[in-house]
């Protein structure tokens, strides 16, 4: 975010300089962007005037990029929050002390697939802010959270609308979630309503359509995985996924051993996969493409994410779906 700091904020009482201050050090950790509103007036204002020079020399700085910054499109710091008073200060200073939530049902799975997003989609900036060297600072730019299923998300979303209306302030909040869709334009009924309730409390949520995270793993991943000696017996398996044809891919469920790939006692379902061999389905059937629980999609993006690229996602990201969870987190940053 940027804040942008008035001439009345900077000849405020003590409080709203000390709020000021700690708006600096945020943008002094890179987190956040300042603005000084009215850059003529720094020099004669009470708070250049009681800093000490370090701190002088920063706000000169400030006040000189303002004047010839570029105005921004996008994110990050396209949001701009204007300090004026004690009210507009406190506000401000809880904003910029709040790091920006992505909720998600699984924090291994889908955090890992945003993760990888934000590095292949993201302007460089926004990946140190997420994930290098921002990512450090206390607290940080950016937190994936995982109330740890589904039936949990709603409950963590409404702690953190609360936690920010108790603090006078917007919840930073950001949802992504799945359809787990058998079928094109499948949402199940828990993914609905949390889509709804994201709706009524004007918090952005940011849909995944395909049935999982693990159905937005590109071709040549699948294929360096299965590589692997360690792999190499599920090599007919993922020959049999990568011959489903693209909308069977958004949708075919990919489980540990012995898991249904798909339920064809659902007409849209069996419409859907009709063409499918018995033989691939039997492989999808017997094979443990999610491995280990959910961290089967997160060790794969971890070590065989470089060789992947932004084309190669865009293939199976072909609805935009991750794009634009990348676009939500950059104008919210």
């Amino acid at each position: 975010m940027r804040f942008a700091i008035r001439y009345s904020a900077m000849n405020g009482s003590e409080s709203v300089l000390n709020r000021l201050d700690e708006l600096l050090s945020r943008a002094e950790d890179e987190i956040h962007e300042l603005e000084i509103a009215d850059a003529d007036l720094l020099e004669g204002s009470t708070w250049y005037l009681s800093s000490r020079p370090i701190r002088r020399a920063m706000l000169e700085k400030t006040a000189h990029s303002t004047l010839y910054r570029t105005p921004r499109t996008s994110g990050p710091h396209l949001r701009r929050i204007e300090v004026a008073d004690q009210p507009t200060a406190d506000s401000a200073r809880a904003l910029a002390y709040t790091p920006l939530r992505v909720i998600v049902e699984n924090f291994s799975s889908d955090g890992a697939l945003i993760r990888f997003a934000v590095r292949l989609f993201a302007a460089p900036e926004v990946w140190e802010l997420c994930f290098g060297s921002a990512a450090k600072r206390t607290p940080p730019a950016l937190q994936i959270e995982s109330p740890g299923g589904h039936g949990e998300l709603p409950k963590l979303l409404d702690k953190r609308i609360d936690e920010a209306a108790n603090r006078g302030i917007r919840p930073r909040v950001l949802v992504v979630t799945e359809s787990d869709g058998e079928w094109v334009g499948d949402v199940k009924a828990h993914a609905q309503e949390l889509r709804n309730k994201c709706a009524a409390a004007g918090v952005p949520c940011a849909p995944l359509n395909k049935r999982t995270a693990e159905n937005y793993i590109p071709d040549t991943v699948w294929r360096a995985w299965v590589a692997e000696p360690r792999h190499a017996k599920a090599k007919t398996a993922i020959e049999a996924l990568l011959r489903l044809s693209t909308g069977q891919r958004d949708h075919v469920n990919i489980g540990p051993g012995n898991s249904e790939p798909w339920d064809s006692s659902k007409p849209q379902v069996y419409a859907l996969f009709v063409g499918v061999s018995p033989t691939d389905r039997a492989l999808l059937k017997s094979a443990s493409l999610k491995g280990r629980g959910s961290r089967a999609i997160s060790y794969i993006l971890e070590n065989h994410g470089p060789t992947w690229n932004r084309a190669d996602l865009q293939t199976r990201d072909y609805q935009g779906d991750l794009e634009t969870v990348v676009r939500h987190i950059e104008d919210e940053l």
